[in-house]
């Protein structure tokens, strides 16, 4: 692979990863003003932070393509690298249709039809159109996505960019009618239901941190870059997600306002007239575009590195002249239709999402602790201060967190969805390993 990636494409790709702007945080909003300003600034503290630091010490000490299969890979060996790397795979398959989903919702505002009321097979066939579309994107190479990330990223935030400093321009001139912080919860919620609702959504708008160590065989530097672009898009990202939601309360509240997905467009009307809710409409667009551009560059690289051990066929390490593993790429877009049209909603899998998610990020803990205990002489550009102490409180912090979402939303959505789902879709790691390593043996890898 070659190294074309410099530190503002990372900030970017990273920032697609995570983010795409402040659309998803408006049914978070929906659970109680005080609440989500309170989990807002509480979550990059105890789940951002903390993942972003482990990543970053990993992520210096081995830039390795593939990044957190690596990692377990050398600290756990052939079997926590499979499942590592497996659950990775199956994961993409739960969180990529999402994005399809937002374009879609965010094009309704322009064209009804494509809503969830409208034609299925129309909406159906414009999320098979931008898989194969950003496919097709990536297929050109890192740098051409780390690029285009450049671009979307400017697209994406002028609309808040604007709804802020018009935002606050209303409010220092006119006053703020509204308290962004009162109160803690919408009247009639309760903490319980309150809180399983909104952990899951926070959780999942500040996952990914981990995501861009797949592609770091590909950084121009990243021994120097990725902490760089870590420390940059924690900052950043909290910012993107508070800032705009702190004005619009100020000005809209909560209580005759109703915050749910696409709200944004409504307050961007409200605040700055129907040009800017426009405005804000087409850039969710662009946002989703920029989120399925950046994700199918980094998951495409993990069936890469298992067909280079040899866990997957060995034709899933061809690759292009542009670098771009196009085997990979193209059966993960096959793959990622499947899903699309199995499931009527693809929303069905997202309460599994975030579980899944905590068990991949459970490997790369272990491997962080691990490699402290076995491997201490090994070179860490960055290495988190503060000895073990602090080691494994930054691994404890992010699990605590998980632990209470998945509390709270068993008590909503039940067992099977939350927990029992998930631990169905990753027991087939454990099951296919042997028939993965009878594979690897019988291919001399």
């Amino acid at each position: 692979m070659k190294r074309a990636l410099s530190l503002s494409a990372i900030v970017s790709i990273i920032f697609f990863n995570v983010c795409g702007g402040a659309y998803a945080v408006e049914d978070l909003i929906a659970a109680g003003p005080g609440l989500a300003v309170l989990l807002l600034i509480v979550t990059p503290l105890v789940w951002s932070a903390p993942v972003a630091l482990v990543c970053a010490e990993l992520g210096t000490a081995i830039p390795e393509e593939g990044g957190y299969y690596a990692w377990s890979k050398r600290a756990l060996g052939p079997f926590g690298a499979f499942c590592q790397g497996w659950w990775a795979w199956l994961y993409t398959f739960i969180d990529i249709g999402l994005y399809p989903t937002m374009f879609c919702d965010y094009l309704a505002y322009f064209a009804p039809e494509f809503g969830e009321d409208g034609s299925y097979w129309l909406r159906k066939g414009l999320m098979i159109a931008m898989i194969w579309g950003f496919v097709l994107l990536n297929l050109c190479g890192s740098r051409t996505i780390g690029n285009f990330s450049k671009l979307v990223f400017v697209l994406v935030m002028s609309p808040f960019l604007i709804l802020v400093f018009m935002g606050l321009y209303h409010g220092l001139t006119r006053g703020f009618p509204f308290s962004p912080v009162t109160p803690l919860l919408t009247p009639g919620k309760t903490l319980g239901p309150a809180l399983a609702a909104a952990i899951p959504i926070v959780l999942w708008n500040y996952m990914g941190w981990d995501s861009i160590s797949t592609i770091a065989g590909e950084m121009e530097q990243p021994r120097r870059d990725y902490p760089r672009a870590l420390l940059i898009s924690v900052v950043l990202i909290a910012g993107v997600y508070a800032v705009p939601s702190l004005v619009a309360m100020g000005l809209l509240g909560t209580e005759h306002f109703d915050w749910k997905t696409g709200a944004w467009s409504t307050a961007a009307e409200q605040i700055a007239g129907p040009w800017l809710g426009t405005f804000v409409s087409a850039m969710g667009m662009i946002s989703a575009i920029g989120l399925y551009a950046a994700l199918v560059l980094v998951y495409s690289r993990v069936p890469f590195v298992m067909g280079q051990d040899g866990y997957l066929p060995k034709a899933l390490m061809k690759t292009n002249r542009w670098d771009a593993p196009w085997v990979s790429l193209i059966v993960s877009g096959v793959l990622y239709t499947v899903v699309i049209l199995m499931f009527r909603n693809v929303e069905e899998l997202a309460s599994a999402d975030v579980t899944v998610y905590a068990a991949m990020l459970s490997l790369e803990l272990l491997s962080f602790l691990v490699l402290r205990w076995r491997e201490p002489t090994l070179s860490r550009p960055f290495r988190v201060p503060g000895g073990w102490v602090v080691a494994i409180g930054l691994c404890l912090l992010p699990l605590l967190c998980v632990g209470t979402g998945a509390f709270y939303r068993v008590q909503e959505d039940g067992f099977w969805k939350v927990i029992g789902l998930a631990l169905a879709i990753m027991a087939s790691g454990p099951v296919l390993y042997p028939l993965a390593a009878w594979w690897r043996r019988k291919a001399g890898s």
